[in-house]
């Protein structure tokens, strides 16, 4: 099942929806938003946190009103999660490609960061360039909901909390520039450098919607395509992945109580503008792909104040 969500374009607000088929103009979604309790104001949230079976939904979908939501009009799958966690050098070609030493579970343990709210964007958003950094880079990555509340678990447990999975794309300022002439960089500055390059608005477009993981099947068997103005730079697999999804979900859980409507990236696999120094201008249009998930496409803007 793909699980929608969607601006009314009206008085409506947003809605939730079960994608029951897919048009060039647009989607077509039974709208599902009355079926729950609304404790928020996010109706797939809603939904995950009323603990209503989601595979169920497609039965009772046939019995709500049919709604053709043009692309535009489809939002992230979550507006504000309350975690957004993102796994560093998941793959072992995209470490390689900069230049640090490989990890894997044998050695290391996962590499997560969070990235804020205002991060999330919609599947086919524009995103403006922020004006610190003209250096900003793509990264294609599986991104997994979480459907409830999960503490210290095991691996074996641990995909039994997963409502679903999405496609993300990890914007990244890999450079950052604060104006100020005659700073020196030093190590922790660095660091906190890369960290705030994750962070600017916009930098999380995702979507097109959740696919439950009956429908997905097995998420280490994916294929993710990346293209920049129809030249493909990423094209790689979620079985590259040195950490599996069951890995990263129990991992985040040792040391922070995962709940409803979290989300967790996977981290991306190689081919990033970072390795070749090539990064994004406004105009340029990028284009994700998984296979089981869909189409995200974000058109970068110039900062904002200027033209």
């Amino acid at each position: 099942m793909r699980l929608v969500r969607y601006s009314s374009g009206g008085s409506g607000g947003v809605r939730a929806g079960v994608v029951l088929g897919v048009r060039s103009d647009g989607v077509e979604v039974a709208d599902v938003t009355g079926v729950f309790t609304h404790v928020t104001d996010d109706p797939v949230l809603d939904l995950l946190v009323s603990g209503k079976q989601l595979p169920a939904l497609t039965e009772e979908a046939g019995r709500h009103p049919l709604v053709l939501v043009a692309w535009d009009r489809l939002m992230a799958p979550i507006g504000r999660p309350g975690k957004l966690l993102c796994a560093a050098m998941n793959y072992g070609e995209h470490i390689r490609e900069i230049g640090a030493p490989v990890i894997g579970p044998t050695n290391a343990v996962p590499k997560l960061f969070l990235k804020p709210p205002t991060c999330i964007a919609a599947p086919f958003a524009t995103v403006c360039l922020p004006t610190v950094s003209f250096a900003v880079d793509w990264e294609l990555e599986l991104a997994v909901i979480i459907g409830r509340t999960g503490r210290n678990l095991g691996t074996d447990e641990a995909l039994g909390i997963v409502a679903g999975y999405t496609a993300i794309n990890d914007l990244s300022a890999r450079k950052m520039d604060w104006g100020l002439a005659d700073r020196q960089p030093g190590h922790w500055d660095a660091f906190f450098d890369w960290l705030m390059g994750k962070w600017p608005d916009g930098f999380a477009p995702c979507g097109p919607w959740m696919v439950t993981p009956d429908e997905v099947g097995d998420p280490h068997d994916l294929e993710l395509t990346l293209q920049v103005n129809g030249v493909i730079h990423q094209n790689g697999s979620t079985g590259q992945m040195l950490f599996s999804v069951a890995e990263l979900v129990a991992f985040a859980s040792t040391f922070m109580t995962l709940e409803a409507g979290d989300m967790i990236a996977t981290g991306t696999p190689s081919g990033v503008g970072a390795a070749t120094d090539t990064y994004l201008n406004a105009g340029d249009v990028v284009r994700g792909e998984i296979s089981s998930i869909g189409v995200i496409e974000t058109r970068m803007a110039p900062p904002i104040g200027t033209s």
